[in-house]
């Protein structure tokens, strides 16, 4: 009786995996995969294999070609002086590999954590792996160079060969021999140098004779004058021997005295040996991430089966099919069409989730799948029965297991239920064993073609229909699975269509039970009605993706106005911006006019300067109210200014506080000075602007209302007294045209040279009536606060 492995088929899942496994030990834990109960321990195996499959989607690749299952040989060391030269180059391949991965500057904790945190214990052996690179060439030969000893023994025995290969082609000339010698060539036997002799001629020729051809025709003589060197040659070969011997004795004890780390490095190549090749085989079904969850839900959303990928050459051609359990109901009965895919869907639903909880991705778009802790199935799948297992009895003995062993954890599948008996009491005894199931909180997925099984189904308030689609108008299977649906086995259809006498279909429809025949074209017409909705229902959907498309591209057009208008918006206030540039150089081309009446007359013309002042205040008035409209800020005006108020001063551009109100002005304290400002200037504080931290005991008290653009402070800190003094003069020549009383100038403290050198030029200057450092509060002797005239 095989179990519920054998009849999903996870083995052939297995072996596909295991395809793709570089070596014997990744076949091992490949052959070890199964279903996982703790919810912890899976999703840390999906973490590693999603590690690894983005690591291969990102064009890298795990150099494991040469990967040697080296695992038994740790039983031998202590055991053998040494191991041969095969299984030494094995360990030799490992350690390459291992140093290679552990050097592997992609695998970054940030991209690959789980795979960085498997590379990152492997344990580096350059030095063995040098040795190794000493010892042995790319074939695995022996280089010269494996010892000093060595190199010195074999460039004697070249040497040594030359000497025997001159002497014995000498001896091939000559002419004393022609006659003797079968064939003029240097040949081995014994482990000597000989040539061939004929029969006749062995006695002409001193030496000693190391056997006879196959023919007999020749004999292999070594002439005398040779003998001293080929015996200085096998004692070069014995010793040449004896040292490779060494050589590899001392490898040998490198490696047993590595023993923990080269284990502990073999069981992490053969982790990545297992994962590489899940990773290449979920590439291969084009599977994704499954998600885990704590209970015994199933949710499948464009499932395939993974084994149809091996079968079928165009992925696109296997039907995706979407399924839902566990959530409001326990139990689906699939029915319809024979060979319409009841039976895949049946299995592939249980070994998608054997594999999602083995730790594999699975071909399934979006998956909930939730911990089950065990698997019965009984499948009745002709293409893989071996044994022709189809009678009740053997049904009866599986579920009896299934009674025995099934809880609210258990997932199980059933292929036609209540079959191999009859009819009437198979459906009694199937509704029977699905209420049993039911009300153990198993989750339950049958296939059947009985009605009343359909009939229970629908009524069951745990149960839900599902039927494979079929094409009433073609006769043929969709091979989609609906859920919600009872499905037909449209088997007179189909026998029509197959061209069976008419007679006999008429009277097998006479013989139907009427309420069976009824029931049956009540399916019929579901079906043509529920195709019907789908068709609406897609129609529907096709419309309402046509109205997002044109709704996202008004937006898109509605936003690309809405840009232009912002960058028309920008241009005019920078326009406007350039224009208020050209009238305040206007206006101080005015002011050097009336700096140099000033000069020459030591008097003021003020009608003149108010003229300018009215000019530019009129001018400025009308640009700031185009520049309010064209502004995305929107200034409310205060009905009613009171002291403590916090306000917005617009001309100034500053936030901050009534300290008192007469009939048109107020003054307001902001960032530290007083300002006396017109109310009408005065407005509530717009969004995004804060109020700034003030001083409650500022004594620099100004008419804002003079001239908006006028700083109260000149800041010539960083400059050198020769450039500060040229925006000193200029600066104080516009404050006294403006009648200010008071101006501060921020000069820092530093090392006090540029506060002295200023302080020195303004004792000089008849403008000036006082000055002196501020207050400690308003910056001590980094301000010098300046009376004016």
């Amino acid at each position: 009786m095989k179990n519920a492995f054998e009849e999903l088929e996870f083995n052939k899942v297995k072996a596909l995996i295991s395809s793709h496994c570089m070596s014997p030990l990744g076949e091992r834990l490949v052959e070890d995969l199964t279903p996982l109960t703790d919810k912890t321990l899976v999703e840390k195996k999906l973490s590693e294999l999603q590690d690894v499959f983005n690591y291969l989607e990102q064009s890298h690749h795990f150099a494991l070609s040469s990967l040697e299952d080296t695992e038994m040989l740790f039983d031998y060391f202590g055991k053998y002086e040494q191991f041969n030269i095969d299984q030494l180059l094995m360990f030799g391949s490992n350690i390459r590999i291992a140093n290679t991965l552990k050097k592997d500057r992609d695998i970054l904790p940030e991209n690959f954590p789980e795979l960085h945190a498997i590379t990152s214990t492997l344990v580096e052996m350059k030095e063995l792996e040098n040795r190794f690179d000493n010892i042995f060439d790319s074939a695995g030969e022996i280089r010269d160079t494996a010892s000093p000893m060595l190199s010195s023994i074999r460039k004697n025995k070249l040497k040594t060969r030359k000497r025997i290969y001159t002497e014995l082609e000498s001896i091939l000339e000559k002419k004393d021999y022609e006659n003797v010698i079968q064939e003029k060539v240097v040949t081995f036997r014994d482990e000597r140098y000989v040539i061939p002799v004929r029969e006749g001629g062995v006695t002409q020729m001193k030496g000693i004779v190391h056997g006879r051809s196959k023919t007999g025709a020749s004999f292999y003589v070594e002439p005398l004058s040779v003998m001293e060197l080929n015996n200085s040659l096998n004692t070069l070969s014995e010793e040449e021997k004896q040292e490779i011997h060494r050589i590899l004795t001392e490898l040998y004890n490198q490696l047993r005295d590595n023993k923990d780390a080269l284990l502990q490095n073999l069981g992490i190549l053969q982790i990545i040996d297992f994962l590489n090749a899940c990773a290449l085989y979920s590439r291969s079904i084009h599977a994704y991430m499954p998600a885990i969850i704590d209970d015994t839900r199933l949710s499948l959303k464009n499932a395939r089966h993974p084994l149809l990928f091996n079968s079928i050459k165009d992925p696109n051609n296997i039907i995706p099919f979407s399924l839902l359990i566990g959530d409001e109901f326990r139990g689906i009965v699939i029915s319809g069409v024979n060979t319409g895919g009841k039976t895949v869907t049946l299995k592939a639903t249980g070994l998608l989730t054997m594999m999602a909880l083995s730790g594999l991705m699975i071909p399934v778009e979006e998956s909930q799948i939730g911990m089950f802790t065990s698997f019965f199935t009984d499948i009745n799948d002709e293409q893989s029965i071996e044994d022709s297992i189809s009678t009740f009895s053997s049904h009866i003995k599986k579920l009896n297991a299934i009674f025995d062993g099934a809880d609210g954890s258990s997932l199980i599948l059933i292929d036609e239920l209540g079959t191999g008996t009859d009819p009437e009491e198979g459906a009694a005894f199937a509704q029977s064993v699905m209420e049993a199931l039911i009300a153990k909180k198993s989750k339950v997925i049958i296939t059947t073609h009985l009605n009343k099984l359909k009939m229970f189904a629908s009524e069951h308030p745990l149960c839900e229909n599902a039927s494979m689609r079929f094409d009433q108008e073609k006769l043929q299977p969709t091979y989609q699975l609906d859920l919600g649906f009872p499905g037909n086995s449209y088997a007179l259809d189909i026998a029509k269509e197959y061209h069976s006498p008419e007679n006999i279909i008429a009277r097998a429809r006479e013989l139907i039970d009427q309420k069976s025949l009824q029931l049956s074209e009540l399916l019929k017409k579901t079906e043509q009605q529920r195709i019907h909705l789908s068709q609406k229902l897609y129609e529907f959907d096709l419309k309402n993706k046509l109205l997002e498309q044109q709704l996202e591209s008004l937006n898109k057009k509605e936003q690309n106005w809405k840009q232009i208008e912002k960058e028309r918006t920008q241009k005019a206030l920078k326009d406007s911006e350039e224009y208020l540039s050209q009238l305040q150089r206007e206006f101080d081309h005015e002011i050097d006019g009336l700096k140099k009446q000033f000069r020459a007359e030591k008097n003021i013309d003020h009608a003149k300067v108010h003229d300018v002042k009215n000019r530019i205040s009129k001018e400025r008035i009308s640009i700031e109210k185009k520049q309010d409209d064209l502004s995305d800020i929107e200034f409310v005006p205060i009905k009613e200014v009171t002291v403590g108020k916090e306000v917005y001063i617009k001309p100034l551009k500053l936030v901050g506080k009534v300290h008192s109100v007469e009939k048109n002005t107020a003054r307001v304290l902001a960032e530290g000075l007083t300002y006396n400002v017109k109310k009408t200037d005065l407005y509530e504080i717009p969004k995004g602007k804060e109020l700034a931290e003030h001083k409650e005991d500022a004594e620099i008290s100004i008419h804002a209302d003079i001239d908006h653009d006028f700083a109260f402070e000149l800041n010539l800190m960083g400059l050198t007294f020769d450039e500060a003094r040229i925006q000193l003069d200029k600066y104080l020549d516009k404050a006294i045209l403006l009648n200010y009383p008071k101006v501060r100038i921020l000069h820092g403290k530093g090392t006090g040279q540029l506060r002295r050198k200023i302080w020195d030029y303004l004792k000089n200057d008849r403008r000036i009536t006082e000055f002196n450092s501020a207050p400690l509060q308003e910056g001590g002797d980094g301000v010098t606060v300046v009376l004016l005239m």
